[in-house]
């Protein structure tokens, strides 16, 4: 019985420990567009999802984050490009299109809106847990989600917005407020994956969109 104790005990104060320590890193998410001060209007039309651009490996993580808000939103008016045929659009669709391309985009799919998800990882200087590292030494892991929404039918780009996740490894304290030694405890560090900083900005970039958009009541 003690022995049990002993290990829940270490459990308890494991998880605090990862938790501290990930805390004490320098985390931020900015949004970079301030020109759009309204959302859409989910209410209206049929709405297709892109397929997500995206340089990682986060894809599925943006396309079921993406599947759970719109299909919340739009009920059976959401699609996704990748499930839908006869579809005539070229493999990628870039960002900030002129008047042209929307019309092109509404003549290829004959939807109402079209919504298109990008991200990329722009820094990775961080791994996921640092051992003994220099208390200098400093690095970040950046990563960025762009969504904007065309009306396929006004031609127009009606919401835009970016958010950079960031994560700054930064001199820190140890853990007991004391002179770091050498021990492990006092030579671990965690930071947050490029992913994470995806899925993160990705949460924040929709729950922007949801606040400033007219939804199904």
């Amino acid at each position: 019985m003690i022995v049990r104790n002993r290990r829940i005990a270490i459990v308890f104060i494991s998880i605090f420990i990862l938790v501290f320590l990930e805390s004490c890193q320098s985390k931020t998410y900015l949004f970079t567009n301030n020109n759009y001060k309204t959302g859409v209007d989910f209410t209206q039309g049929k709405w297709l999802l892109n397929q997500i651009d995206c340089n990682c490996d986060s894809n599925d993580e943006i396309k079921e984050q993406a599947t759970l808000f719109f299909a919340k939103n739009l009920t059976d008016r959401y699609y996704y490009r990748p499930e839908i045929n006869g579809l005539l659009l070229p493999h990628l669709i870039p960002l900030n299109p002129s008047k042209q391309k929307i019309k092109e985009l509404k003549i290829g799919t004959n939807f109402d809106f079209f919504i298109n998800v990008t991200a990329k990882e722009n820094r990775s200087d961080l791994g996921k847990i640092g051992f003994y590292e220099d208390e200098n030494s400093t690095g970040k892991n950046q990563s960025e989600v762009t969504l904007e929404v065309y009306d396929l039918n006004l031609q127009e780009i009606i919401y835009s917005q970016r958010v950079v996740g960031t994560v700054t490894s930064e001199k820190q304290k140890s853990l007991w407020e004391t002179t770091k030694s050498d021990k492990l405890i006092d030579n671990i560090s965690f930071h947050k994956s490029n992913k994470k900083l995806i899925k993160g900005a990705f949460k924040k970039l929709l729950k922007d969109l949801e606040k400033k958009s007219v939804l199904i009541k």
